[in-house]
């Protein structure tokens, strides 16, 4: 056996039993759970005493306030998902999503009554056809506002399209008897109302992901 092995096995020997005992015993050191030697509170509840840091901002969080991130805890300020790129528009996004709905909706309502039974399968189509067009010029949103652009566009696109039509055609058959304009919108009414339907069943096709 060496020197240093035997220097780092032994005991240290003193004249006095009670220092060679205490000097075997080891002694651990006091652990320190913060850089400054303090304990760690939540940021958000200071008498909540905790261990854990956010992953990201790096702030003291309790189980309260802690959102399992994609990599460990979070705090709620860095962990809760910002929606707000989904759901806000610029001024070119708002003009683009407002006028495409409602001025493809009218293109379809006015035309409706003009095709007759065929309309039902091109206003599917082009709702779908619209949709796309939505998304491409106002982006991946979401949430009601943008539902409501889209759907609610379409629908009073395509009222207002019908409304144009029906004036068009009473005003062209005023004073004939040979077509009552009653019986022309008796007859239109059925095939206007389930294009609208059609329309938006179109759109909802294509971004059902809203």
């Amino acid at each position: 056996m060496t020197a240093d092995i035997r220097a780092a096995t032994l005991r240290p020997v003193t004249g006095d039993p009670d220092v060679s005992i205490a000097a075997s015993i080891p002694v651990a050191e006091p652990a320190v759970s913060d850089a400054e030697g303090g304990p760690l509170y939540c940021y958000r509840h200071p008498k909540n005493e905790t261990y854990v840091r956010c992953g990201r901002c790096d702030q003291p969080i309790c189980p309260k306030c802690a959102v399992q991130g994609p990599v460990g805890f979070r705090c709620r300020e860095c962990g809760l998902v910002k929606s707000a790129a989904v759901t806000d528009f610029t001024p070119r996004q708002l003009a683009f999503g407002l006028a495409i709905p409602l001025g493809g909706g009218a293109i379809l309502g006015y035309l409706g009554g003009q095709v007759g039974f065929y309309s039902i399968f091109i206003a599917f189509f082009a709702g779908a056809f619209i949709a796309e067009g939505f998304v491409r010029f106002v982006g991946l949103k979401r949430g009601p506002l943008v539902r409501t652009m889209l759907y609610g566009g379409l629908v009073a696109g395509f009222a207002v399209g019908a409304l144009v039509e029906i004036s068009t055609f009473a005003s062209a058959i005023a004073g004939e008897a040979e077509l009552p304009f009653e019986l022309w919108l008796q007859t239109m009414l059925p095939y206007i109302a389930i294009g609208v339907g059609a329309t938006v069943a179109g759109a909802y096709s294509r971004v059902r992901w809203f």
